[in-house]
């Protein structure tokens, strides 16, 4: 999540552009982190929706500052009653206003109560932009819904985070970005595991083209033996009919032998093509079923927690990286409510280079109700190495590297226990929020 100060930065940004919704967001999320921010209070009041969440919020600073001069001068503008302590303070002369020039001699129209009250936020927070602080997100060349979106992501050392600090080390956005910068050239070139693989192939390659140019497969009939023959004597025969040697001994008359085929070998016809029997087909295994997202009941899991799914790695680094920014983001609207922004890390382990699929993630209310992403309004929303990596259309690299993916979804006001898990691993899943405003 973002620093306190850079969210109330932006909230200031935000209620002098005139974008009192989102400013208002802003300021009601750094009170929650920090119930004590006299300032944010004091903004929360000037953006205020009516004049109850006004009033609380004046009676807020009081209870953490019972001299603010902005938050008494705000309820006795409003009518309503002061603490005890303040309404015995006695009260100061107001001092006498400086004679008005020749400009200033026409009267001005009267200005609202809630005029008013913004233009003394205004003068008294004018000392606050001289203060250091952290330097916020670039706001030039983007629309002014996009403030207020999640803040940088932390450098990606490994492929996946370790499982021994699930939660990444909160920093400064220009700290982060710095380090993406350094580390961006370890991604650009194959990794040694790609090397080894390309090697493999080719290995099989030469080896397969070797067998082909110097053991070529055989076909046809098997060759026959050749005969074996033996001469018969030419010298005429002795008595008996016995053919006579030179010498003048007998021969025994010699046989026609005859090869026989080996058992190994089939027995061919010449012109007639050997049968082979044809190979037995394997049954192929049916998937297994997969449960509906409206039936599954996924059991939560830690933060951090690296899960996996049709070749990717995924988890929810951290339970604040999920925020509810109101029903608008560029031109879309919110069907159901809200849109609920959610960030992710995921390593591509597919073996292509492809997007992380519409509907691989869903998310569940304890009500039962069931979300599916918005990938058009998440490349409306995301701001590439400043909120996240990618949006949810943008190819990612298959080279099993971690990539923050920003994800948007439509959600009912008042969900609790939002259940976020892949539709195809339906029995473990993260809870990203309690409650949806």
């Amino acid at each position: 999540m973002a620093e306190p100060e850079t969210l109330l930065q932006l909230g200031i940004e935000a209620a002098r552009e005139g974008n009192r919704e989102e400013a208002r967001n802003l300021f009601s999320l750094l009170t929650r982190q920090e119930p004590d921010n006299v300032q944010a209070w004091l903004w929360l009041a000037g953006v205020a929706e009516g004049p109850e969440q006004r009033r609380a919020a004046l009676e807020r600073v009081i209870e953490l500052d019972p001299n603010n001069e902005m938050a008494i001068k705000g309820l006795q503008a409003m009518g309503a009653p002061l603490p005890k302590r303040e309404r015995e303070r006695p009260t100061e002369a107001p001092p006498s206003p400086p004679p008005a020039s020749e400009a200033q001699a026409k009267p001005a129209a009267p200005m609202t109560e809630e005029e008013q009250f913004a233009a003394e936020l205004d003068s008294a927070f004018d000392d606050y932009d001289a203060l250091p602080r952290a330097t916020p997100p670039p706001r030039a060349d983007t629309p002014p819904e996009d403030a207020g979106k999640l803040p940088p992501m932390p450098p990606r050392s490994s492929p996946t985070p370790p499982r021994s600090s699930p939660t990444p080390p909160r920093s400064s956005p220009a700290r982060a970005r710095d380090e993406d910068e350094e580390e961006e050239p370890a991604r650009r070139g194959p990794s040694p595991l790609l090397w080894i693989l390309l090697g493999v192939i080719a290995l099989v390659l030469i080896v397969f083209l070797i067998i082909q140019l110097f053991f070529p497969p055989g076909g046809g009939p098997a060759p026959t033996p050749p005969t074996q023959v033996v001469e018969q004597p030419t010298t005429a025969p002795g008595a008996g009919g016995e053919a006579a040697t030179p010498e003048g001994g007998a021969v025994p008359p010699v046989a026609e032998v005859t090869p026989q085929p080996s058992e190994a070998t089939p027995e061919t016809t010449p012109g007639v093509e050997p049968t082979v029997a044809p190979p037995t087909e394997q049954p192929t295994p049916e998937p297994a079923p997969v449960t509906p997202p409206e039936q599954a009941q996924p059991a939560p899991v830690a933060i951090g927690t690296i899960l996996q799914a049709d070749g990717w790695n995924y988890t929810y680094p951290n339970q604040l990286y999920a925020l509810s920014l109101g029903p608008k983001v560029g031109n879309f609207t919110a069907e159901q409510g809200t849109f609920l922004h959610v960030l992710v890390f995921v390593a591509n382990n597919t073996g292509t280079n492809q997007p992380l699929p519409r509907d691989f993630f869903v998310l569940k209310d304890a009500q039962g109700r069931v979300y599916q992403a918005r990938p058009e309004v998440s490349s409306a929303a995301v701001r590439p190495g400043v909120n996240a990596d990618v949006g949810h259309e943008t190819p990612i690299p298959a080279n099993g590297l971690t990539t923050s993916v920003y994800l948007v979804f439509d959600v009912a006001p008042g969900a609790t226990d939002l259940m976020l898990f892949a539709r195809n691993k339906p029995d473990q899943g993260f809870v990203v929020i309690g409650r949806v405003p």
